[in-house]
């Protein structure tokens, strides 16, 4: 699949041309996006993203927010397996950064950080 490329959120130009992603780079865009995404909050596929409302107001849980990413990215038919996922919770500022590692449908290893707003850690 071939997409635009997105840095932090917005489309990337380069001298006033979009640039393209494609292949395991534009996977891994689309998982941190999906992942980024508040479940419910996109118009058109009001059934992807994290439940983020699962964790809020809650006591850090990592095996709830292992399987809240797990949830959202199981319907990511590219997706073979998800291999890995580390999370490393800051208490002090109160945000987790995660590590995924899965396997595409095409064999290849994807890899991925994200932190709490989605963006690339």
């Amino acid at each position: 699949m071939r997409t635009w490329l997105l840095q932090d959120g917005d489309i990337v130009l380069e001298q006033g041309n979009v640039k393209w992603v494609e292949g395991r780079e534009e996977l891994a865009q689309a998982v941190r996006v999906r992942l980024g995404t508040r479940l419910g909050e996109s118009f058109f596929t009001p059934e992807m993203g994290l439940d983020h409302e699962q964790m809020i107001g809650q006591p850090f849980n990592e095996d709830q927010l292992r399987e809240l990413v797990l949830e959202a990215l199981a319907d990511e038919y590219r997706i073979a397996s998800v291999d890995e996922i580390d999370i490393q919770f800051d208490r002090a500022s109160r945000t987790a950064d995660v590590h995924v590692v899965m396997t595409s449908v095409e064999g290849e290893e994807v890899e991925i950080d994200v932190n709490s707003s989605g963006f690339e850690a």
